[in-house]
């Protein structure tokens, strides 16, 4: 069996057709039983749609735009990277110019205090030396000081920009986009009663025509099934094929198809074999 990583990865050309029939039917197996899956291959199946609206006009537009859009183009790109390298050279003289203030006004005020801290006379005449050094090293620990009160500090939330402020505010996780079915689905039966299967079809209208679940019931374990849909006016729209699976068919699984034909258009749904024959006849009653 495939796993789910190997499912997804091959799920876009599933959804295109672009599939061998073994792989195609391989991968039918693993969306039969797993919903995560099934939900995926419905949003590629409608990106599918929207690609056979592309011309090849369209893709030459992309492939090689005209000249002029190219031009414009490129010129606005010119533009902005002239504007970011201007508002990056006045932030750099703004930075140049608050450090050297910084600093200019720190030694001025450590020359200040050295002026101010000028020798006194010394008090004990009698030990010329000592008085000295001691002078110096007070002279030092002042100079020292008062280019230490010099630089202005900053409390650290006060230096907080209100943009970085703003950002470290607890907020709510996001929530992920879950896909609700708003319209409940209306469920079809039907039987055969000489082989003693049975079938229930719900249907879920779509935009791009009808949802389907498929619920088989009494068929022997390996069956190829497709489902075919009949229009009122004739019209059959084959879906994908599934094969029951004798590991998972105890358990009922729900097999997830999808028919251009929209709800009030169809007439019936026929289940059938590989070869065509019909396994189960679904009615749809109005």
């Amino acid at each position: 069996m495939m796993t789910c990583e190997e499912v997804r990865i091959a799920l876009g050309a599933h959804a295109l057709g672009a599939l061998d029939p073994e792989e195609a039917e391989e991968i039918d197996l693993h969306l039969a039983t797993c919903q995560a899956c099934g939900a995926e291959l419905l949003d590629l199946e409608g990106v599918a749609g929207f690609l056979g609206k592309v011309s090849e006009r369209d893709v030459e537009l992309v492939a090689r735009p005209p000249r002029r859009v190219l031009e414009r183009l490129l010129s606005d790109r010119a533009r902005r990277t002239r504007r970011g390298r201007v508002l990056l050279a006045a932030a750099a003289s703004a930075a140049v110019l608050v450090v050297g203030g910084t600093v200019w006004t720190a030694v001025h005020t450590s020359q200040q205090a050295g002026t101010t801290a000028a020798a006194p006379a010394m008090a004990d005449s009698a030990r010329p030396e000592s008085a000295a050094d001691a002078q110096r090293y007070q002279t030092g620990n002042d100079a020292a000081e008062s280019a230490s009160k010099a630089v202005p500090t900053v409390p650290a939330e006060a230096s907080r920009s209100p943009e970085r402020s703003a950002s470290a505010a607890p907020r709510a996780d996001a929530r992920p986009d879950q896909e609700l079915r708003a319209v409940s689905g209306q469920a079809f039966q039907g039987a055969n009663d000489a082989r003693g299967y049975t079938a229930t079809v719900t249907a879920f209208p779509a935009s791009a025509g009808t949802e389907l679940s498929v619920e088989v019931a009494g068929m022997p374990s390996g069956t190829s099934c497709n489902l075919v849909v009949v229009g009122r006016d004739g019209t059959r729209d084959t879906t994908d094929s599934w094969v029951i699976d004798p590991a998972r068919y105890p358990d009922k699984a729900v097999y997830r198809l999808e028919t251009t034909l929209g709800m009030r258009d169809i007439d019936r749904f026929e289940i059938v074999d590989r070869a065509g024959a019909l396994l189960v006849e679904v009615p749809v009653r109005k």
